[in-house]
């Protein structure tokens, strides 16, 4: 009996110890990449601005647009940038701050007219909160439309340049539109921990 019940307590410390173990989580950016420009230093940016604070043009197609989803991404990216030490700055930013979320696009408006060169649609706008800024020596480059459907993707701009400095990305990291803050917070956190 004293066995039995030794093996048993065993068991369930063993089950414990099992269960616990699968509840830890990482910190770390598990399902996000990034790419930077070669001549890019982003250790030494301190300041940053968006690049456009509101989408300049209308909703050409409803799918995916939320202002809410805008204002949680705005605020959790502030939160993030100022977390790792970049100050806002609207005046003269070392860098220019843009985000998207890519989404499916119905094939009658997927035409290459619709599009900037070189970018892709962006959730709730045609080319829309995608801004044109060149993407020339970025290794791995790819335009918005090639990404997976709910993809967060964290741009950094030169300002005077207008060229792409770093992308960091979470493929199919906004798989809900109606995302809460936290989730969205989670989602940009990840990204911007490969900055």
């Amino acid at each position: 009996m004293k066995k039995n019940l030794q093996t048993l307590l065993l068991l369930g410390l063993a089950a414990t110890a099992f269960a616990l173990n699968s509840c830890v989580t990482t910190s770390g950016a598990i399902g996000a990449n990034a790419i930077k420009a070669p001549y890019a230093t982003p250790d030494r940016y301190k300041t940053y601005a968006w690049y456009q604070p509101a989408p300049a043009e209308k909703a050409d197609y409803d799918k995916g647009y939320s202002k809410q989803l805008h204002e949680h991404i705005q605020r959790a990216v502030e939160e993030e940038m100022e977390e790792r030490g970049y100050r806002k700055d609207a005046g003269k930013p070392d860098v220019l701050v843009a985000y998207d979320v890519s989404v499916s696009v119905p094939e009658e408006k997927d035409r290459t007219s619709k599009a900037r060169p070189g970018f892709g649609y962006s959730y709730g706008y045609m080319a829309g909160y995608r801004y044109n800024y060149g993407h020339a020596d970025m290794p791995g480059y790819r335009s918005v439309d090639l990404f997976k459907e709910g993809t967060l993707i964290i741009d950094l701009v030169h300002p005077q340049s207008n060229m792409l400095l770093w992308r960091g990305w979470a493929e199919g990291g906004i798989s809900n539109f109606k995302a809460g803050y936290n989730s969205v917070h989670g989602q940009v956190e990840e990204v911007l921990e490969k900055l």
